[in-house]
Formats: structure tokens, sequence, C-alpha cells
């Protein structure tokens, strides 16, 4: 083999078959061997990664960089730069950015703008949802030809893609089902949540703890089933984001074993704090749905290795401190969300260490299963011969504390983890063949990413 352009050296490299000790050799942004030092070709450029683990590319399904922003906006606010520069220094390699950008991504127009806006920012790769609502129906078609990963939709009030009632949801999932597209749907019910609210704000509460208590577990299990049923009877594949219950769990496994087309997604939030979380951190640890209680977290865990749970993603939500800190006299006041993107995969490798879950179960749900779900497998998800070169080599054996000064987030000052002593870290993150990050610090250039569409007739775990 001729020279390539790099070459990783000296790794424990993890597939789809095992591991292996040796390395990947990369041209032209694609992985063009992996085999044992031996076999290794001659390279432009050398890393000896020191015994580390050789993962694929890990991938982040929900974020929310709200890029672009509206005009006049807060300056401290996240953008696709600061978020992607997160995301390449928490390890991740692809990201797939919610519609919530300014104006949101209703259109193929919207999205074409969004994405010549965004390219030139991006340290990793990107996806990005469509809006899925009843107000633009007739554009999801368009959406689907213009290349967005998946769609979204909202079963809560107050956004410009949402479907609140039963005809309007079976509507949606039909016109999404004529794509072949998931639908991620964030299932609490609007109506109930908007009537829960009004009652604890009648009786005068204010604190934080109000918060969870606005919408008790039954409140998601209700809306998973209304969505499991209604996606069935329109063919559709839903996905259900950030699913945050035991009840949860149980419905999806009876769905999945139905042989329904349903995937579904947790957050390391609802898999390491309970709502007692709220009463230290107040409102930065409002999140929808709101965190739960320990026998919740116990069951998430059982669902993750159980493969019910296909897909672990940040929820990364930032805000300003403005945002959040006027929950802390009125947790109604406070946006709703929390940054997580950099510290995902840092927080899951410490529980490898710790025995919760397998190295094999984390790659799955952080980058082999979610490369199927939205339809990107071989290209992304696998270290093989042909696939892209997105990689992230962690060390497991590195410990130290998430320090908020330490991140590169926007919203550092907003993450709860602050403090938290982890084993396990990404020491690498490579992009498009790329080293983007190394030892915590961003060495790419911005642009480096790409914009990520679906691979038609891929292997799809739907």
């Amino acid at each position: 083999m001729q020279t390539v352009d790099l070459v990783l050296k000296n790794g424990v490299v993890v597939t789809p078959s095992g591991r292996l000790e040796g390395g990947v050799a990369i041209d032209e942004g694609k992985i063009v061997l992996v085999g044992k030092e031996a076999h290794l070709p001659s390279a432009d450029s050398i890393i000896d990664v020191k015994g580390r683990l050789i993962l694929p590319g890990m991938i982040d399904a929900h974020v929310h960089f709200r890029d672009p922003a509206k005009e006049g906006g807060d300056p401290q606010m996240e953008d696709f730069a600061s978020g992607t520069a997160a995301a390449a220094a928490g390890g991740i390699t692809t990201v797939f950015d919610m519609p919530g950008s300014a104006p949101p991504v209703l259109s193929a127009s919207v999205l074409e703008d969004k994405v010549r806006a965004i390219q030139n920012k991006a340290y990793v790769n990107f996806g990005l949802y469509g809006g899925a609502g009843i107000q633009n129906l007739e554009h999801f078609k368009e959406l689907a030809s213009a290349g967005v990963i998946a769609f979204k939709t909202f079963m809560i009030t107050g956004s410009s893609y949402c479907a609140t009632d039963d005809l309007s949801l079976l509507r949606v999932f039909e016109g999404v089902a004529a794509t072949d597209l998931p639908c991620s749907v964030h299932a609490e019910t609007g109506s109930v949540v908007d009537y829960l609210i009004g009652r604890l704000s009648a009786e005068g509460r204010r604190d934080p703890s109000a918060h969870p208590e606005s919408r008790p577990n039954w409140v998601e299990a209700e809306a998973i089933s209304k969505a499991l049923i209604l996606s069935d009877a329109a063919n559709a594949r839903v996905h259900i984001a950030h699913m945050s219950t035991r009840e949860g769990a149980h419905l999806v496994a009876l769905a999945k074993a139905a042989g329904k087309r349903v995937t579904v997604e947790t957050c390391p939030q609802y898999l390491l704090l309970t709502a007692e979380e709220m009463k230290r951190k107040g409102p930065y640890a409002k999140i929808n749905p709101p965190l739960r209680s320990a026998s919740d977290v116990r069951a998430l865990w059982e669902a993750l290795r159980k493969g019910i749970v296909d897909v672990v993603a940040s929820d990364h939500a930032p805000h300003t401190r403005g945002d959040k800190d006027v929950g802390f006299t009125d947790i109604w006041k406070a946006g709703p969300g929390m940054p997580g993107v950099e510290t995902m995969l840092p927080l899951m490798l410490t529980k490898v260490n710790e025995g919760a879950i397998s190295l094999e179960d984390l790659v799955r749900v952080m980058s082999e299963s979610v490369s199927k779900v939205f339809d990107l497998y071989p290209r992304k998800g696998t270290v093989q011969v042909g696939s892209d070169a997105d990689l992230t080599i962690v060390d497991m054996k590195k410990e130290k504390t998430i320090k908020i000064g330490d991140l590169h987030t926007r919203a550092r000052n907003l993450v709860v983890y602050d403090g938290w002593k982890v084993k396990g870290a990404p020491i690498g993150t490579i992009v498009c063949g790329q080293l983007v990050m190394w030892e915590g610090e961003k060495v790419g250039k911005q642009g480096v990413g790409r914009f990520v569409t679906r691979i038609r007739g891929s292997m799809s775990a739907a």
C-alpha cells in the first residue's frame, strides 16, 4: 500500500467482531486498513495512541445549538462554533442538531440557509433535524429530499413543530412515513402538562421541586402509548426522545417485542441523576421531561443492558445564567434544559469502569446503533475499511475531575456535574480523517465537519 495520510498505531481497535491490537490507516477521509502493527503502511502523519482504545466516532443524536440565533440575541448564547468545539472536546465526532434555530427548520429553503450559516463553524460533522408539525405538513417531502437526518415533533405546546391532539399527530406520522425517515417525538401531552402546571401555580408553588411534580411519570407513559399506537397506524418510524421513566421502558419493550417500528433514546442525566437534584441545583437541573426517581434510573439502566434503549444522547440544551437564575424564585420562569455534549462520554465511560454496562454496550448506544437508527451505517458507527474516518480515542484509566472552567461550551457555568470525578476519558477526536482534539485541547480548525445526510437503503435498526 502506498503512503497514506494518517496512521494510528499501538492501539486496541474496537470492531464489530471484537478487539484487535494494532491500528488504523486513513487516507482521504476514509479508513483504508484496520490491522496488526506490522501490516500498517507508511504515512504522512503517525499518532502513537500508546495502548488506548480506538472506537468508532461517538455520535450525539440530540443537541440544541440554536444557530442561527434570533437577531439581537444574547452574544453569550451557544452557537455552532462553541457547541461543536465542546462536542470535539468530549470525543463526539458527529452531532444531530434540532430544528429550533431562527427561523426554525420547517422548509427546505430554511434548511439550506442553516447549512450555509453553520458549515464553516463546525469542528465536527453535523446532521440536521427538520421540524414536523401540523403547521408544515406540505414541506416534509422537500425537507427529506434536502437532507434532514430525521424529523422532530413536540406533543407539548409552545413549538412551531408540534402536534398536540390525536388527529394532528396521526397526520404528522402519515406525512413522515412517506419519507421513511424517523420521527423523533417529545412524548408529553401538552394539555395535561399545562393543566398540572396551572394547578400547582394556583397553589402558590414556585419552588424547584414543583417542576417534576408537574410532569409525573404517567404523563410520559400516556404520551408514549399514544405515539406508539398512532405511529403504528401510520406505519411511521417513531423514535422516542429522552425517555425518562420505567413505564416508558416497559411500553417500548412491548412494542419492540411485537415488531413495531420504534427506537428509543435516553440521556446521561436520566441515568445518573434523580429529582433530588432539584433541591441541590434548583433551576440548573430543570429539564423536560424532568428528573425522576431512583427506581426509574434502575429501570433505564436495565433497559439499556437489554438492548431496549437504542441511543444515549445528551439533549444538550444550553441557556444563559439569566435564563436559569430567575428560577430560584420562580421555577416556572426558568428555561428547561442543561448542557451535556462535552461531559456525556466521560460520564458513560466511568459507568463502564464501574461495571454498569460493557464497553460494547456503550459503543452500541453512542455510535453503532445510532448510525443504524438514522440510516448512516456502515458509513458511520464502525471501524472498518471503507467507513468514514471518524474515530474516538479513549483512555479507560485516565482519572480527572470535571471542572466548569475547563469546558468549551458557553453554558459551562450551568453544568451540574462540576466537581464530579470520572475515570475514563476521550483523549483524541478524529473527524473526516483529521485530528480535531487531543488531550482536551482543540487542535483542528472550524469547517472540518461535514453536513451528514442519510444513506438510502442503509442498515436501519428500525
